[in-house]
């Protein structure tokens, strides 16, 4: 069961991380050779089902994280590990955060999504953060 659910969570971690990737390095940048209608009707679209992928992704990582820290970290003493850890998950969580903010259809968070480049951009550098301290964590 233990590998089950870690081939879990690294697998939707990254499908997460790829496809933030994905927007940030390709899609993006590419989207300004669009008219103004097309542009906004791609990101719409593409939002709209990155969204799901993403919604899922974040349960699946949720899920399989607690499950994985109940079986591998739960009886540990705290130490570099569980220091490491917990900086792991805040990260994670404001990954999660403003993965979530992006691709919620609500008009409040407008004015984010405008900066919608600047965001990811955040979100990517975090994610590459937890996989550094994933790997130092595994070894």
């Amino acid at each position: 069961m233990s590998v089950l659910v870690q081939w879990i969570h690294v697998t939707a971690a990254v499908i997460g991380v790829g496809a933030m990737a994905f927007l940030l390095v390709i899609l993006l940048p590419s989207v300004g050779f669009l008219t103004a209608e097309q542009h906004d009707r791609l990101l719409r679209l593409v939002m709209r089902r990155f969204g799901w992928v993403n919604w899922s992704v974040i349960l699946l990582l949720l899920t399989s994280g607690l499950y994985r820290i109940r079986s591998r970290y739960w009886e540990a003493p705290w130490a570099s590990t569980w220091k490491w850890l917990t900086v792991k998950i805040v990260l994670a969580l404001f990954v999660f955060a403003i993965s979530l903010l992006l691709t919620l259809p609500l008009k409040i968070f407008d004015r984010f999504r405008a900066r919608r480049q600047m965001w990811l951009s955040i979100a990517f550098g975090l994610a590459l953060a937890v996989i550094l301290i994933s790997a130092y964590l595994r070894g």
